[in-house]
This record gives structure tokens, sequence and C-alpha cells, in this order.
């Protein structure tokens, strides 16, 4: 048994798994806005998964931790997380391992969506493929003849910091354009928020008056066929588009795969992306693409954060 946790800028996700990819259990907290509560949510989550799949604390051998952000795996530590702004050079593994005894392993989070979904899922059916995954940023991760690319110290692919327009919109990194700031989740909102006035009859506008603006309601709304809604979703996908074109252009991939809570909302931006891609990538690329989204959907990533652990637990 091991413990995989996704832990990203909103929520941390964590699961139960063995050795052969069954999950006894997962359950999801939020992050918190500062280290201890943090510390203090990541110690719940791993607690509560414990109880929820009734095994005692010995009987795991091991916790995975897919981070947001710049990490070096080797040393297990974050080096920078712009979603999560109190972890700089922090050295994740070793205070995990000494809260709890197990040994930690820490990789980047997209990196472990891909090893959930080469494992488990889609991913698993093709030999190069692409995956992208939409919370409240955007990470990226990429398998190449079957084998995952994840660099020198495990941050490559970090496709939500490739700038599809160098002079806009600022990116938390400290950058410009990054894509991130175009087709997250955050980006939904603020998009949300930037064009509501243009939409008076929309009724989002009813909603946030008593609610707080998310993506979900934003989701929520667009199911019920509410014009604003729709048109944030055809934006993002347009979008997603262009950042997508690129990577299509650089990898040619057999497969695009989105993860991530936002791919949740695909339907409404898929054919966009889809219509975007054909549109500016190059002839001989951009054809026969297969375009799916995770089959373990929000828990992708702490299953592959499982599985990091699984291949590297030292007996």
């Amino acid at each position: 048994m091991v413990i995989g946790l996704d832990i990203g800028g909103t929520n941390i996700k964590g699961v139960v798994v063995d050795s052969t990819g069954v999950v006894h259990a997962h359950t999801s907290v939020a992050t918190g806005s500062a280290m201890p509560e943090t510390e203090k949510n990541i110690l719940y989550c791993i607690n509560h998964l414990q109880e929820l799949s009734h095994i005692n604390k010995d009987e795991v051998e091991a916790i995975g931790i897919g981070s947001a952000g710049a990490i070096d795996k080797h040393k297990g530590m974050v080096i920078t997380s712009p979603n999560i702004p109190w972890w700089k050079n922090h050295p994740l593994s070793a205070i995990l391992h000494q809260l709890t005894g197990y040994q930690v392993f820490l990789e980047n989070d997209a990196n472990c969506a891909v090893f959930g979904e080469l494992w488990l899922g889609n991913g698993s059916h093709y030999k190069n493929w692409i995956m992208l995954t939409l919370g409240t940023g955007i990470g990226g991760g990429a398998v190449i003849n079957g084998i995952p690319y994840t660099g020198r110290a495990g941050s490559a692919m970090e496709f939500g910091h490739t700038t599809i327009d160098y002079n806009g919109l600022l990116c938390k990194c400290g950058r410009k354009g990054c894509l991130e700031c175009y087709a997250s989740a955050t980006a939904v909102v603020n998009f949300t928020k930037s064009h509501i006035h243009l939409y008076p009859d929309s009724t989002i506008v009813e909603r946030i008056q008593h609610e707080s603006l998310t993506a979900k309601l934003v989701y929520q709304e667009a199911q019920k066929g509410d014009a604003l809604a729709l048109y944030i979703f055809n934006l993002i996908g347009n979008y997603l588009g262009i950042g997508i074109a690129n990577l299509v252009n650089i990898f040619n991939p057999e497969a695009v795969i989105l993860g991530g809570g936002l791919s949740g909302a695909h339907e409404f931006f898929m054919p966009h992306i889809i219509h975007t891609v054909h549109a500016l990538a190059l002839a001989g690329m951009k054809e026969d693409i297969q375009y799916c989204i995770t089959s373990y959907g929000d828990y992708t990533a702490a299953i592959g954060a499982a599985k990091y652990a699984l291949d590297n637990i030292k007996i």
C-alpha cells in the first residue's frame, strides 16, 4: 500500500493504492493559504486516507507527492510554486518524512498525472502523447516512445508557462502572456469578471450576489445554456488551441490528453481546441490526433504520485 498526494494551488487530492493499481480510498482537502495550514491539511489528508481504507499506519510503505511548481526530485525540494507561494526552496520530502516516518518521494504534479494516465488510463494506448492538466494553473507532461520525459530534475514540460503573448497578461511567475493566464480555472474566473458587464442578463450576475465566483459555477451555468458562460469556455478553448498547436508542432503526438478539474468542462471547450489546432498547426502534424480526458479525473495525478512511490521504494 502507498499513499499518493497531488498538492495543487487550491486542493490536495489523495489516494491509497496497492501495487496492482487498485484504489482503496480517495479524498480531497483544501490546500490552505499559508505554510502551517498546508502542512496541517497534508497530515489530515494522510490520516483520513488511512481511516477510509481501514489500514494501519505500518501497512503504508511510502508516500508519493506530486507538487505544483518547479521541483528538484533528487533533493525532495519544491524550488518555487507560483500557486503555493509560501513554498520556496522548501524541503518537502524531508519535512514529511520527519512528521510521518514514511519514505517520501517528490515529483512534479503534472508529471505524476502522466504516470497515472500511462499506468491505468488512456495513455496506455499510445506511445507518443502529451498531457495538459487544467486547474488553478496549467501543468504539462509528455510521453516519448512510451517513456515519460521529466527533464534533468523533474520540472520539464511546464506548458502553462509557455508564452502565447509576450506582451500579455502578467502571470504569478513574473512573466507575461503565460498560457495559464488565459486557459486555467483561474483564467475562467478572471475572464468572467472582465466580461460580465457585457452580459447583464447572465444568470451568473445573480448567483455571485450570494456565492463566490468559481470556474465550477461558470461550468454549471454553461450547462444551463448561459451566454456568458458559453462565451468564456469558447474563449478558453481558443487560447488552449493556440498553446496546444505549438505543442503539436514540437511533439507530433498521437494523442492530446487533458486532466485537472477544469477538464470536466471539456464538452464546452474541446471543439474550440480542435478547431484552433487545425487552423494553426502544421500540415502533417495536426492530422489524426486523438483528443481525450484523463480516466480518473481529479485523482489521476495522485494515482501517478503513488505509482512513482511504488517504483522508487527502498526496501
